[in-house]
Formats: C-alpha cells, structure tokens, sequence
C-alpha cells in the first residue's frame, strides 16, 4: 500500500502569518471605498513640468487616484525581512530598504498614527524604479483626519516625482488633491 502525498503552494499557516509591517493596504483600501461612496468635492491640481491645471470635482475614480498608495503595501511574504524598522515614538513606524534588498520599489515607508483614535494621521512613501531603459522617483503624502460629516478619512494627498527615459528629458509631475 503506497501513500499519497499532496502538498501546495498555498500553506494556510503562510496566510494566517501576522503583518511585520503596518498595515497601509487595508487602511488604503478602506479610505477608496469610502471615498467611492460618498464623493466628496476635491480640489485637486494636476502638473507635468510646467503645466500646471487645477480643477474642483467629484467624479474621480478612487482606485486609479490612490493605486500609487496601495502599491506602497510592503506587507507581502518575500517582503518580511526586506526592511529596517524603526520607532521613534509609540505613534510612528518607519521602514527603510534594506541595502541587500536594491530591487524592490518601495525605498521607504512611514506611518504616523493619531494619538487619540491610533489610525493613520500621515502616510510618507518612497518608490523609485531604475533599470537600463527607465528611471522614476515617486513621493507620496497621505493626511488624514476628522471630517466635518464623515469621519475619520483622507483630506490631502501628493504625489511628486519624475520619469526619465535614455535620451529624452526628465518629466516631472505633481499630483495635489486636498477634499473640501
């Protein structure tokens, strides 16, 4: 009698594991739903080089606005030794790539909690990309806070940075939305 031997890739205990890191996905995730929801008016200003437009709206896909956050989520198994933590305070966690680990996007990622309801006050991100064909920097800002009606939630965000292909000139961008 032989026994049959069946193993997988997806091992539960590897998806029950606890997070290493913050857990800014969720939190991201949470605020496009909301934001989705009750679309709220943002004034929001759009810049590449010297182009600069500014308008005020609430049709704006939440998804694609803040994809850049949740592409911050450094909270993946491959991921769990790839960063130095810090605490400078009860209310601050912040990671920085490991010197081994020059591959990975994510430069570095600091989560500031508020002192009273312990969610995330600010969100910083590094992402930069560096291969033979493209260079890109890009600097994300997330502030939360109470809503005058609708809770704990975003109330500005930016992100800055550039692109560079070989041989062409560096774009630089901007991406300011504060809601009103």
């Amino acid at each position: 009698m032989s026994t049959l031997l069946i193993s997988s890739c997806n091992d539960p205990a590897q998806q029950t594991q606890p997070n290493v890191y913050y857990d800014v996905l969720s939190y991201v995730e949470g605020q496009i739903t909301d934001l989705s929801t009750q679309k709220p008016l943002i004034s929001k200003t759009v810049a590449i080089n010297e182009k600069r437009n500014q308008q005020t709206t609430r049709d704006i896909n939440w998804t694609r606005e803040l994809e850049l956050f949740t592409q911050a989520d450094i909270n993946k198994p491959a991921l769990r030794s790839s960063y130095q933590i810090t605490r400078p305070d009860s209310l601050t966690y912040q990671y920085t790539l490991k010197n081994s680990e020059e591959r990975l996007t994510v430069r570095s990622l600091t989560v500031r909690l508020d002192s009273t309801t312990h969610k995330p006050n600010r969100i910083d991100a590094v992402l930069q990309t560096k291969n033979p064909l493209y260079s890109s920097e890009r600097r994300l800002s997330l502030d939360s806070g109470p809503g005058v009606n609708t809770g704990w939630g975003i109330r500005h965000y930016t992100v800055s940075g550039f692109q560079k292909l070989p041989y062409f000139d560096k774009n630089e961008f901007l991406v300011d939305g504060r809601v009103q």
